[in-house]
């Protein structure tokens, strides 16, 4: 019990120290939550694309065969595109690896980024591809094998245009309906 004399109040030893617990405690937790949130928590890969073309190729593009092609007329400031693709895509969860097709013809004035998106989880994204490329398979993504099961699944392609001189994202963006089989 705390005892008054004056302007002074004594407060018991017992009382302190199970105040000092307590704020030990509080410590210790706080530090415990920091610890898993910055070291230890998995956080999903991003559906959003960024801002800004990657730096890096896509390092499965492949050269389409098109010969000489002429470039689309974009307006000022505008891009131009046209796309080659197939709404079947197979993922082989022993190898890690998305098969499909998706190219960006010689034609188009931007370049591309896809994703490969199945019940609102990234599975697969692409590097940057650039007009006359395509790319027939694709690296899962960290974690992606964990979440899926043999079967079949509707998905989508998320393909986000970029300006092929600044890099800079276009507001245009178009998402494909797949049909996705998962084999093992």
């Amino acid at each position: 019990m705390a005892k008054q004399t004056g302007r002074h109040v004594y407060v018991q030893e017992k009382h302190l120290n199970i105040a000092a617990l307590v704020l030990g405690l509080v410590a210790a937790t706080a530090l415990g939550v920091t610890a898993w949130a910055l070291f230890f928590r998995q956080t999903e890969p991003s559906l959003l694309a960024p801002d800004y073309a990657p730096q890096e190729l896509e390092r499965n593009a492949e050269e389409l065969d098109e010969g000489e092609v002429e470039k689309l007329e974009a307006p000022s400031g505008g891009g131009a595109v046209t796309l080659i693709y197939q709404d079947v895509v197979t993922i082989d969860l022993s190898d890690e690896t998305v098969s499909l097709l998706y190219g960006n013809p010689g034609e188009s004035t931007m370049n591309i980024v896809l994703q490969i998106i199945i019940q609102d989880q990234l599975v697969a994204q692409s590097g940057r591809l650039e007009p006359g490329n395509q790319v027939t398979v694709l690296d899962m993504e960290d974690g992606a094998v964990a979440r899926l099961e043999p079967g079949g699944y509707e998905g989508k392609f998320v393909v986000s245009f970029y300006d092929a001189e600044t890099g800079e994202k276009s507001a245009l963006n178009t998402e494909i309906p797949l049909t996705v089989t998962v084999t093992e």
